[in-house]
């Protein structure tokens, strides 16, 4: 019963982080473009997020008549699912004890993810979100490639494969800075595997009219949406903890997290969408020898330190 207790109290905890997430990326972006943004509910709009969402759920379902209907109608519970789950890795004060590998069940969870997104867009039966399809298959698939062999890295420097003692061998320097380009390349990486600009193609608005998730309305692209901002919080805490080393007791973890939030959002009001094209051929020709590279010199390094030894 604790641990149910528990697990209900991180969820909705997650799900109010993500409605204020969104506020703060409204009111920076106001900001960064030199207007108000949402200033009416309640007090300075701090209930904007409560009001939307009320606004969302309220509204009917909008069907395609050729769409698959079941497999429509429980993929986005299924996408909001495997984001939430995410959040039971992390070493909270009370803590999970089954995530002994935290690391593989975050690739595990990605890939339930992108298949929940290939459900979708087949589902709906449309052109844009077929096109929608295609460009998020090809790049979710092409960057998590880059993901693992970062993760596969990090894993091998530190001997560990779970989130909660990944920090403890990061007690003198973090990674972060001993691996500077690394922490670069993971940047890029969840960037484009959480479909931000400036990689936001499968659901570019002035090419596709929001691509995958077209078809959806009221209560199904609010599952969409908490999915693709629980996603961003998720990787703003990972990166947080496997680059900086720091503890999530210390307030110094959650100042990290807020500049990691911070920079998702300043990304969007800075950087246009790239070419399609320069995305696939920064990952295949740049990216991906890098990694490759990296997690050589990371075998090499391990080696050296066991023949010190």
């Amino acid at each position: 019963m604790f641990s149910l207790l528990n697990l209900l109290i991180l969820m909705l905890c997650a799900l109010l982080g993500i409605a204020f997430f969104t506020l703060m990326e409204r009111k920076l972006l106001s900001l960064s473009q030199n207007r108000k943004g949402p200033n009416k509910t309640a007090i300075t709009g701090i209930l904007q997020p409560v009001s939307d969402a009320m606004k969302l759920i309220t509204k009917e379902i909008n069907l395609n008549q050729k769409s698959n209907f079941s497999m429509f109608m429980i993929s986005p519970c299924l996408n909001l699912t495997c984001s939430l789950v995410l959040w039971l890795i992390f070493p909270w004060l009370f803590e999970f004890n089954v995530m002994k590998m935290s690391i593989l069940f975050l690739m595990s969870c990605m890939t339930m993810n992108m298949i929940s997104l290939m459900a979708m867009s087949w589902s709906s039966n449309s052109n844009y979100a077929f096109i929608g399809l295609m460009r998020t298959i090809s790049q979710m698939v092409s960057y998590e490639i880059n993901l693992i062999l970062i993760l596969l890295t990090i894993i091998n420097l530190t001997s560990q494969m779970s989130f909660s003692t990944t920090g403890h061998v990061q007690k003198y320097i973090p990674m972060g800075v001993m691996l500077l380009p690394l922490l670069i390349l993971w940047v890029m990486v969840i960037l484009a595997e959480t479909n931000r600009t400036p990689f936001d193609f499968s659901e570019g608005e002035s090419e596709l009219i929001s691509g995958f998730n077209i078809e959806y309305s009221s209560k199904s692209f609010v599952f969409l949406f908490l999915s693709e901002y629980s996603s961003i919080l998720v990787m703003s805490i990972i990166t947080t903890l496997t680059f900086s080393g720091a503890s999530m007791a210390l307030p110094v973890f959650y100042l990290a997290y807020l500049m990691m939030c911070f920079f998702f959002i300043w990304t969007r009001a800075t950087l246009p969408r790239f070419r399609y094209d320069k995305l696939m051929k920064l990952n295949w020709t740049q990216m991906l020898p890098i990694n490759t590279y990296i997690l050589m010199w990371s075998f090499a390094f391990k080696m050296y330190c066991a023949m010190k030894s």
